[in-house]
Formats: structure tokens, C-alpha cells, sequence
């Protein structure tokens, strides 16, 4: 980039021209370079199960085999599965069958469910009989009865050795353009959406996000996050093939997790935000042995200072960040170890190579820097749209390509963006506009205060009451007297809440977001908010 910008737009040059452009052409890559180096690595309560490179690309064709012995390509594969082998194995088994994935959450309840699969036209669903303690093989069997479409339903028990065919067959030929999966958006609002992804996205994707971490290829990833989103499944399993590392995928169990950090001398840990904070309770952290993490990345939500610093505190690594949705295929912006101390600890990096970036005033024009205005995305690894839902497409994706994310963001003069909110979470109230993620952050850094969720209740005078939910340091107590009194001294007064709730825990989803619509269903049921108008 030259000097300082003047307007907010980043147009990036094209990303670097791949030989590589499906899924299978990765993982054939990482046979081809070092047959026999360490590729995979699952960690169950059943087993532990490693695979070389070589053999990875064995078992996932011969699990693409089996699927096209009953499906034709093209047709859709759900799964409801857990981090583990057969997760794996069936995403590089239909990716390579030519077919189409749509991981689903293994704790979605009868009715997601259904609505995943129906939505997706799935032929076929693998469902684990034991999802933590939620019966996802039971539930897709309900559901196909209801369901003429969905012709069978492999209950699953840990035993990945039942995907594998016994014949060799020919493979299909896949385009880069072809679909890839169907992934479905967090839900925060409304029913899910199905976003479609393409092998070239996922692809072009994983390569810039492993080349922005930049660090030299092998070493050792562990990745507990989940394989039903794209910070598992495109950050995580393509990626790690990038990066031709021993890739660790193993459920969250933070014990567990922590502990694999010094047995397999891991080079980076994937956790998202409310993961990192589980890690950094647990008792033993200080005498764990982390010296050789290099990296920690996280993402999903937003990331404060001082959290960065208790990470990088902790883990003895530089943390990074990034800004991703389902319809980018999980990252589109994203710091880098080696950016400065301002970067790192307060902004989401810069555009991934082939991503151009605009911070939009309400008339669509590029912003000046440091103004507030819509994060919008364009570039090869945006979704082409919502499965079935043209108009939430058109809503969502304008005639030029540009993705209108619906995030509030601030771009510096040297192209770095900070998250300061989301449109439609804009409290407004007394005729001003509030940011939840700026009431928070200043909540946040009481020292009583672990986590803290901003929402506005419905209000006959003031349009919308500043609400806060707010989790406890262990062993502390919330007055709400100290947290105004400290929010006063930080904040315009219009700006200070005007509820406190304390809670255990705050509502996420499934990929770890805050459920700010379930925090706005409480703060409007609540009785001692609710107020009649001003005569």
C-alpha cells in the first residue's frame, strides 16, 4: 500500500494464481510434497487416531467411493457430527465424490434440524447417536420420515472405519465454481440461513489465511473449534492443509485441550473468545508447558485490549484476530502476528489477498478514515448466495458484488479496521444513537466484571432503555451503583446504562456469538423495565 488513505476502500490486487482450485487438489498437494508427514490428527474419548499425508488422501477416497456406490455427484450430504474422524473423512469424501457437504450442529433440536435438512435437499444425513448427551441420530431419523428426500440416515458411533469403501473408483472431475457446501448462518436473527460455498472460495480462502499467519510450513495446529462452521472446517482443515501441519482436531474439553498443547509442542491454537476465557480458568495453566505456541488466533466476536493482553499474557504468543462470516467462508480480515502492538490489540487486521474492503456512509460512498460506517466485503471467497432465498441474496449481496455485512467498522489510514458494532444492535435512545460494543467494552473493564452484553429495551419515553448484562468475576459482587459511577466517568451520560442484570453466562449460539436477540426477549419481559407513557 502507498501513503495514508484518504476513503475507505481497499482495493486488493488478485490474489496469487493457485494450481490448486478444489478441495481435492489441496489434499492431493500435501501427498504429493511429504507423503509421509503427520496430516491429521483426531483426539476422541474413543481414540486417538493420526494419519500421514499419503494415508489421509487414501481413506478419504476411499470414503468418496462408498458415497458414489449410492449417490450420484451433486447430491447432498448432511452430516450431524462432532469434531472426530468421520467428520473429516466426509468432508474430504464428498469434496472429492463431487457432492455437496452441509455440516449441521450434532446439538441442533428436532426442529433445526429439520429445517437444515429440508432447506438443503439432503439425500443422506450421517448423525452421531450421542451428541453430547443430544440424540442427533434419533432426531434425523424423526425427521426423515417426514422428509421423502432424505432416503437414509447413518447412525454414527466413532466408528470411522465403516466409511471406507472396499473397491477403488473413478473420481468425478469438479469445478471450482461447483458448490462445495451449504452452511447455515448462526441464527442470532431469525430462522438460519444456508449460505452456499464453493470449492474455489474455500480454497482461496484457506490459502490467504494461512499465508497472512505466515509461519513456516509443518509445525502443529490444534483446532477445537467446531467442524460444522468455516472456522473449523475452511480455517481449520484447509488451512491445516496449507500449512502441511499435523492438524489436531479434537472436541472442547478444556482439560483436554490444554493439555495437547505441550504433549504434541503445538505451534497455534484455534479458540474463539468465550473458549480462550475457559482455557485461561483452568487451575493447572501455570504450570502447563505453552513455550511452543507461536500463534493463537480467535474470532466470532469481538476482542477487547485487555483481553488481548491477558491472552498474549498467558499463552506466551501473539493473539490474532479476525473478521469473518459463514458468507466469507470465515475470514475476510485478519491481523498478523508480526503487526504492531495498536493493530493486534484493537482492530481486525487488513483485507485477506483477493478481498476488497469498503467502510460505506449511509449513501454507499467510501468513508474518510476514521468514521464510522458498514463494513462491506467483495472478492472471490463470498458466498454466491442463500440456498433458495433469492431476495435474502439481493438483500444481502448489491449488483456490484459487494457483501453489505451489517457490521459497523472504522478503517485507519493504513487500511486496519476496527468492529465497533452492528447495525441493526444500535440502541436508540432519547433521539441518540448508542453502540452496544462501546457501552460494553467500558463495562467490561471494571474489574469485577468478566463479560458484559449490551441491549436496548423498549421504552414509551425513551424509545429504548441502555441495558446491561453483565457476568461476574469469580467470587466478586456487581453493584450497579460502582458500574455507573464508573460508566459515567467514560461515557456520555445518554450512553450509561440504565439496568444492570447480573447472569452466569450470557446466551451465545453455537459458534460462540452473543444471542443478543434472547438478551432483548429478557430485558423486554421484564417486569421493573417496563414503564407507561409520559402523560
Amino acid at each position: 500500500m502507498g501513503g495514508p488513505l484518504e476513503r475507505c476502500e481497499l482495493l486488493a490486487p488478485p490474489a496469487p494464481e493457485l494450481a490448486e482450485r478444489v478441495i481435492g487438489d489441496v489434499l492431493a498437494r500435501a501427498a504429493r510434497l511429504g507423503p509421509a508427514d503427520p496430516l491429521l490428527r483426531t483426539v476422541t474419548p474413543r481414540e486417538e487416531r493420526a494419519w500421514t499425508a499419503a494415508g489421509l488422501l487414501a481413506d478419504a477416497e476411499r470414503v468418496a467411493a462408498g458415497l458414489l456406490a449410492r449417490h450420484e455427484p451433486g447430491t447432498r450430504i448432511a452430516t450431524c457430527l462432532a469434531n472426530g474422524p468421520e467428520a473429516v473423512l466426509l468432508q474430504f469424501g464428498v469434496a472429492l465424490a463431487g457432492m455437496v457437504l452441509v455440516p449441521v450442529n450434532p446439538r441442533s433440536r428436532g426442529p433445526e434440524l429439520e429445517h437444515a435438512l429440508r432447506l438443503s435437499g439432503a439425500a443422506a444425513v450421517y448423525a452421531a447417536e450421542d451428541a453430547g448427551g443430544n440424540p442427533a441420530a434419533d432426531l434425523a431419523e424423526q425427521t426423515a420420515a417426514r422428509l421423502p428426500g432424505l432416503r437414509a440416515v447413518h447412525r454414527c458411533t466413532g466408528e470411522w472405519r465403516a466409511l471406507l469403501h472396499d473397491r477403488a473408483t473413478a473420481l468425478p472431475t469438479v469445478s471450482p465454481q461447483s458448490l462445495a457446501q451449504i452452511q447455515f448462518t448462526s441464527g442470532t436473527t431469525g430462522r438460519a440461513k444456508g449460505v452456499e460455498i464453493t470449492h474455489a472460495g474455500m480454497v482461496a480462502t484457506a490459502h490467504a489465511f494461512r499465508a497472512r499467519i505466515g509461519l513456516a510450513e509443518g509445525g502443529v495446529w490444534i483446532n477445537p473449534m467446531p467442524l460444522f462452521h468455516t472456522a473449523g472446517n475452511v480455517l481449520g482443515v484447509m488451512g491445516g492443509l496449507w500449512q502441511r501441519c499435523e492438524h489436531v482436531v479434537v472436541p472442547f474439553e478444556p482439560g483436554r485441550v490444554l493439555a495437547l498443547v505441550p504433549e504434541r509442542r503445538a505451534t497455534l491454537l484455534s479458540a474463539a473468545p468465550t473458549l480462550l476465557d475457559l482455557l485461561m480458568a483452568r487451575p493447572e495453566i501455570g504450570d502447563t508447558d505453552l513455550r511452543s505456541l507461536q500463534v493463537v488466533f480467535t474470532g466470532g466476536q469481538t476482542v477487547r485490549p485487555g483481553f488481548v493482553d491477558r491472552v498474549e499474557s498467558t499463552f506466551g504468543a501473539p493473539l490474532i484476530t479476525t473478521f469473518g462470516m459463514t458468507e466469507t467462508c470465515g475470514s475476510a480480515l485478519l491481523s498478523a502476528p508480526t503487526d504492531p502492538d495498536p493493530v493486534r490489540r484493537t482492530t481486525v487486521g487488513r483485507p485477506l489477498a483477493g478481498t476488497d474492503v469498503r467502510i460505506a456512509t449511509p449513501e454507499g460512498d467510501p468513508a474518510v478514515p476514521g468514521e464510522t460506517g458498514e463494513l462491506w466485503v467483495r472478492g472471490e471467497r463470498l458466498t454466491r448466495g442463500y440456498h433458495q432465498d433469492p431476495a435474502a441474496t439481493a438483500a444481502a449481496i448489491d449488483p456490484e458484488g459487494w457483501l453489505h455485512t451489517g457490521d459497523l467498522a472504522v478503517m485507519d489510514a493504513t487500511g486496519a479496521c476496527r468492529i465497533v458494532g452492528r447495525l441493526k444492535d444500535m440502541i436508540k435512545t432519547g433521539g441518540e444513537n448508542v453502540s452496544p460494543e462501546e457501552v460494553e467494552e467500558v463495562v467490561a473493564g471494571h474489574p469485577s466484571v468478566v463479560r458484559a452484553a449490551v441491549v436496548g429495551a423498549p421504552d414509551d419515553r425513551w424509545g429504548e432503555l441502555v441495558v446491561a448484562f453483565v457476568v461476574p468475576e469469580p467470587g466478586a459482587r456487581i453493584d450497579p451503583a460502582e458500574l455507573e459511577r464508573h460508566c459515567r466517568d467514560r461515557l456520555s451520560p445518554f450512553k450509561v446504562p440504565r439496568a444492570w442484570r447480573t447472569v452466569d453466562e450470557l446466551p451465545m449460539t453455537a459458534s460462540t456469538k452473543i444471542q443478543r436477540a434472547e438478551l432483548r426477549r429478557m430485558a423486554a419481559a421484564d417486569p421493573d423495565l417496563r414503564r407507561p407513557a409520559v402523560p
